[in-house]
């Protein structure tokens, strides 16, 4: 695990490449999302344990940065319901492995009612990415460690890019802020090795 919390700033890196090209947004990746969201604005986040945490960061930043309608569900308990929302809000899946049995179930139970889905995946080829109308993968690389480290903060990163780009498209920033958050992800690989090594700096110091 604890190699896995250094390996965050590469493997932030690594997502944010496949989404930005410079200061732009990738427009042959985000191509397969100009359909997903609803006409309504409506989200719906079907995910469970860390990628639930994920999810209801996701609500902020979509709600803040989009104006978007967004509500965070247990995927065990969505995928319970005996009927399909009625609002049909476009449903946003979010796994580390892309196979997690409930929010599969959830992703589904989805697709039967006829709504827009989109899933955020570690793994490529997993039954998630493949089986969602929208796949958004990330890069995470391999994580063994059973708590989300660097799949975690990956999600967060490709959140918040699919935030600014339902924001850009929505006109909800105009292009200096566009830029300037652009920027702020640039950045935040760099940001996050330096918090790591100082915390690892410190960690040798008391243990001398």
């Amino acid at each position: 695990m604890l190699r896995e919390i250094f390996e965050q700033p590469a493997a932030i890196r690594r997502t944010l490449d496949l989404y930005l090209d410079g200061e732009a947004l990738k427009a042959e990746a985000f191509a397969h999302y100009t359909g997903w969201l609803n006409a309504r604005g409506e989200v719906l986040i079907a995910a469970s344990g860390s990628s639930r945490h994920a999810g209801l960061a996701a609500e902020i930043i979509l709600e803040d940065l989009c104006g978007l309608a967004v509500d965070v569900e247990y995927s065990s308990e969505y995928s319970c319901r005996p009927a399909a929302n009625p609002r049909q809000p476009s449903v946003l899946v979010i796994s580390q492995s892309g196979e997690t049995s409930d929010t599969l179930a959830a992703l589904r139970f989805a697709k039967v009612g006829g709504q827009q889905t989109l899933a955020v995946a570690n793994v490529v080829g997993s039954t998630m990415l493949r089986e969602a109308g929208a796949a958004m993968p990330l890069a995470a690389g391999p994580e063994l460690a059973i708590p989300a480290t660097k799949s975690f903060t990956c999600q967060l990163t490709a959140l918040y890019l699919l935030a600014l780009f339902e924001g850009s498209r929505l006109g909800a920033f105009d292009p200096a802020q566009f830029k300037a958050r652009i920027a702020e992800l640039r950045a935040l690989p760099e940001v996050i090795a330096r918090q790591l090594e100082g915390w690892r700096e410190r960690m040798t110091t008391l243990a001398k």
